[in-house]
């Protein structure tokens, strides 16, 4: 690894450096633009640094067995795992949360604006899980609901603009970091399983019955 970049730093530097690698390490994404409360988007200082250090934050993780990729278009830095570990596993219904979350973002990416961000509410994600597309046969509860979303914003795949996620009207932006954690194809394969397992659940319970 070229040090170079160690060695020159200002202590501020340092920290930032440290912050972004940490912050990649457990949140996967780093995005360009945040929300703010009365101020609305506003640019990621880390996103920035990164754009002028990736090629020392990539050396640095790549020790690690992490590749640092960007995404300019739609503006997130991410690391991938070269071993295929540390990855984040869902239980079903967070799985299908996330599915949601990805069918709602396509459907509204004909009319995103330059930030690349879908507004929606937690109804919105919850009528897209058991309507529209019937990936669960019924609504998850409002804690389960909030778990999951509070784990997605952890792991910057969404943002909340206001109210609480065990709220029906809670607003929150689906951040283009979607696109990444869930492909079109993972998305269309993984919608059939889920389909797949509760027909094969409801048919178990009806030889039951």
């Amino acid at each position: 690894m070229n040090f170079e970049f160690l060695q020159q730093a200002t202590s501020r530097e340092l920290e930032q450096f440290k912050s972004v690698c940490n912050q990649l390490l457990s949140r996967t994404y780093v995005v360009r633009t945040l929300y703010r409360p009365g101020k609305g988007r506003v640019n990621n200082p880390d996103y920035t640094f990164l754009s002028r250090n990736f090629e020392a934050v990539q050396e640095y993780l790549g020790l690690l067995d992490w590749d640092l990729r960007h995404d300019d278009l739609n503006g997130y830095y991410y690391v991938v795992n070269t071993d295929e570990a540390n990855r984040c596993n869902l239980n079903k219904k967070e799985t299908a949360i996330l599915l949601a979350l990805r069918l709602l973002y396509e459907d509204n990416q004909d009319r995103l604006g330059l930030e690349q961000d879908a507004v929606c509410t937690v109804r919105d994600v919850l009528e897209k899980v058991v309507t529209d597309y019937a990936i669960l046969p019924s609504k998850p509860n409002m804690a389960e609901v909030k778990r999951a979303l509070t784990l997605l914003e952890n792991h910057s795949i969404i943002q909340r603009i206001e109210g609480k996620f065990n709220q029906s009207s809670c607003k929150f932006a689906i951040l283009p970091t979607i696109l990444t954690a869930v492909s079109g194809e993972k998305l269309n394969a993984v919608v059939s399983v889920l389909r797949k397992e509760e027909a094969d659940e409801e048919a178990e319970e009806d030889s039951a019955d």
